[in-house]
Formats: C-alpha cells, sequence, structure tokens
C-alpha cells in the first residue's frame, strides 16, 4: 500500500491563535501534512462561541465553522501565565518547526514569545504572525478584525456602495478579509521554510488585515490617486453597462463583464435583441460609453430589456455567445451548486454527535494528493495528554499539570459518542 503524499508532512505547527485569520492559515497547513498543535486557553478560542451569532451551532460536540476553521489540528488546553504551562510550551517550540500566532505583539513580549526572545533560543523556527495594522505606525498595536480593519480602513466599504439619496456604506462579510490574508501568510512561511532548509536559518514572516486589503483593492486605490481622478462611490446610472448587475423578470440579477467593448458590444446587443444599439457609433466604442449621458441612457434602456426574461434564460443566451456572465448568487445557493460539488470545493461532514453540515474545502489542489482528508477540529483540550505524552512528560506529571490548572485535559466521558483518538 503507497504511503499518501503530503508535501508538508514532518512539518510541526505550534498555533497560538484566536478567531480567524491564524486559525484558517493552520487548517491550510494542516491539509498539506503539517503537524498542526492549537494551544488555547481554557477559555478556549473565541471563534468556539462565535458561530452561534449565525444561529450556527457551537457545543463541543457540534461545532461545524469551528472545525471548518480547525480541520486536521490537535488541541492543547495550557495555562501560558503559570511556569508549567510555559515550559510545555517550550518544548513544543523547541521542535517546532513554525510558530503561528495571531496574538498581539506586547501580549507576546509579556509571555517572552516574541521574535527577537524566540530567535535566540530557536534559531531555525519560522514564526509566523497576522495582525491587523501592520508592525509599525500609530495604529500597530491596536486590535483588528477583518470587518474594519480589511473592509473598512481599506476604503471598500464606503465606495464600493452604489451612491444614491437612501445609500449606506457596504456591509463587509465576517471572514473573507482573514481567509486572504491567511492564504498570503501561508505562502510566506512556506517560503521560509524552503530557504530554511537550504540555510539552517529561521525567519519571521508577518502580514497583516490592512496591507492585504491595500494589494487586494490597489487597482481603485491607484486609479483614485489625485493626479489620476478616478471616482468612487458610483452612482447607478453612472455605472458601466457592460459590468453592472441588472434585475430579471423573476427578480433575480444578471451580470455581465466585457472587457473588449468594440468586439463584444455588437454581440452583447444582438442577445438582447437591439442589435441597431451595437453599430451606432455613439454606444459602440469604450470612448463612447464613458460620456455620463451615454451611460445614463444605456443603464436605463438595459434595466427595461433585462426584467423582460428570467435570470436562467440571460444567463443561457449570454454564454451561448460566449459573454462573462452569471446570475449573482446568493450565499444560501451553496449547498446546492452543481459546480462547487464537482470540484469538491463543499463536502458533508458528520459532527461527533452524529449531526449532518455542508462545509466548504481550501480550494488548492495537488495532483498528486488529491484532496485533502477530513478530520474534525479538536475539542478543547482533546489532545492535551496526548500531545504532552509526545513531549516527554510522564502520566503523574500531567496529572500534576492539571491539578494547578497548568494544563486541561477533555473529560471525554462527557462524550460517549466521540471517536477514539
Amino acid at each position: 500500500m503507497s504511503v499518501p503524499y503530503r508535501p508538508l508532512e514532518n512539518v510541526k505547527v505550534v498555533e497560538l491563535s484566536t478567531m480567524v485569520a491564524a486559525s484558517s492559515c493552520g487548517r491550510m497547513l494542516a491539509d498539506w501534512g503539517c503537524d498542526v498543535i492549537k494551544v488555547e486557553t481554557a477559555a478556549g478560542d473565541m471563534f468556539r462561541n462565535f458561530p452561534k451569532t449565525f444561529f450556527v451551532p457551537c457545543t463541543m460536540d457540534e461545532n461545524p465553522l469551528f472545525d471548518n476553521l480547525n480541520a486536521g489540528k490537535r488541541g492543547v488546553v495550557l495555562d501560558l501565565k503559570t511556569p508549567e504551562g510555559m515550559e510545555a510550551m517550550h518544548r513544543m517550540l523547541a521542535e517546532a518547526d513554525v510558530f503561528l500566532t495571531n496574538t498581539r505583539p506586547k501580549a507576546l513580549k509579556r509571555l517572552g514569545l516574541d521574535y527577537e526572545t524566540l530567535r535566540e533560543k530557536y534559531p531555525r523556527m519560522v514564526m509566523a504572525s497576522v495582525n491587523g495594522f501592520g508592525g509599525k505606525g500609530p495604529k500597530a498595536d491596536d486590535p483588528g478584525f477583518d470587518t474594519v480593519a480589511f473592509w473598512a480602513s481599506s476604503g471598500f466599504n464606503a465606495d464600493m456602495m452604489v451612491d444614491g439619496p437612501d445609500s449606506y456604506p457596504v456591509y463587509g462579510s465576517a471572514g473573507p478579509g482573514d481567509i486572504i490574508t491567511a492564504m498570503g501568510l501561508c505562502f510566506a512561511l512556506v517560503s521560509a521554510l524552503y530557504k530554511r532548509d537550504r540555510t539552517g536559518e529561521g525567519d519571521f514572516v508577518t502580514t497583516s488585515l490592512y496591507g492585504t486589503a491595500l494589494w487586494c483593492f490597489h487597482i481603485m486605490a491607484v486609479a483614485t490617486e489625485e493626479q489620476y481622478g478616478y471616482t468612487y462611490p458610483k452612482s447607478r446610472e453612472n455605472s458601466a453597462p457592460t459590468a453592472a448587475p441588472f434585475r430579471t423578470k423573476d427578480g433575480e440579477w444578471v451580470m455581465t463583464t466585457i472587457l473588449q467593448i468594440e468586439k463584444q458590444w455588437p454581440i452583447l446587443c444582438q442577445v438582447l435583441g437591439v442589435p441597431e444599439l451595437g453599430q451606432d457609433p455613439c454606444y459602440c466604442t469604450a470612448l463612447a460609453q464613458r460620456d455620463p449621458e451615454v451611460r445614463k441612457y444605456l443603464m436605463q434602456r438595459f434595466s427595461e430589456i433585462y426584467a423582460t426574461k428570467t435570470a436562467d434564460k440571460w444567463c443561457k443566451l449570454l454564454t451561448e455567445a460566449d459573454i462573462v456572465n452569471d446570475k449573482l448568487a446568493h450565499y444560501k445557493d451553496m449547498e446546492h451548486s452543481e459546480q462547487a460539488w464537482a470540484n469538491e470545493y463543499i463536502h458533508e461532514v458528520t459532527c461527533p454527535n452524529g449531526k449532518r453540515s455542508i462545509l466548504v474545502r481550501p480550494a488548492m489542489r495537488s495532483e498528486k494528493m488529491g484532496t485533502p482528508a477530513w478530520k474534525r477540529g479538536p475539542m478543547l483540550g482533546e489532545h492535551t495528554e496526548e500531545v504532552l505524552r509526545e513531549y516527554g512528560y510522564l502520566q503523574e506529571q500531567i496529572q500534576e499539570m492539571e491539578k494547578k490548572g497548568a494544563a486541561v485535559q477533555l473529560d471525554r466521558s462527557q462524550y460517549p459518542h466521540l471517536d477514539e483518538p
């Protein structure tokens, strides 16, 4: 029987994290073969209780959103404010290839877990840190969730609304900014590991929610510099008719994206049943369509046209004409998406209590590895004793740590339906 191919097998990661960004980075590393040990306090990662905001279960044995961010990891509970808990942490760090964290710099320094301290003790280790706004400047020590540091601070919320009398800023979704940032951190730390294996020297790699957002939205940010003068937010009537959503007969919305106006504009107009617009010099060039009055007219005309057919009908006609398009989906459409199922982007999982949920996988794939196997996230303290034994602790020592509260092991007797480790 062949050994499964896992590119990052034998890479040891110690993760000290809460919420989404660092945790999702650890999830992706675990998918690709890393042995990821998640260190929590007795109170647990805040994200264990966050899913209730979205009416998703967050009990110990049914926590699908937490599991999705922490799949494939093992979990330990240590009190790093105790000498015993910190000693256990250092035993793990001494053998770690990566120390992954989103703990703020001041807190890390108080704990003696800052890079300046650790690089002297563990020169081969790569430390990977994610923060809200970057390591320098007036906001270096500010807390940051992606709803603010990624979406609000970058300009997205204010500038991507459709401006009008009753408009208000767009709401930034919770999580996407964190996960995009985590993907960048994965790239940085794997690159550092690659170099470490050739030089023997570790590194300190960092990223931030705000910095990642500026990179993601740099096209709009650069275009709106004073020297160029492009403006946001846009009004509905001043939108590009080839790249704006239109409401259809069934109340859904359809959107196209056409970049080669001179080539594809006549084709679009043919599909929409107004071939005369496709040949009219007032409308058939990119330059002509920048005129505000032209845009106003075309947006009104297209609104009337799209309202005559259903979204599915328009998508079929547009696709047959080889025009990039789609119906504006809803989050709730995911579980019914044939495309998502076909590519194994989503899959059904069973929680320890027997309940089922449809979850999402990271989309990166390796031909040799195939789709990473699913292993749910750890219950709070589920692997504490197991991990401590691996690092040389005797059972009597572990029990003493537990008496002092320096370590906490999940009481498995409370979960008789839990799989054996």
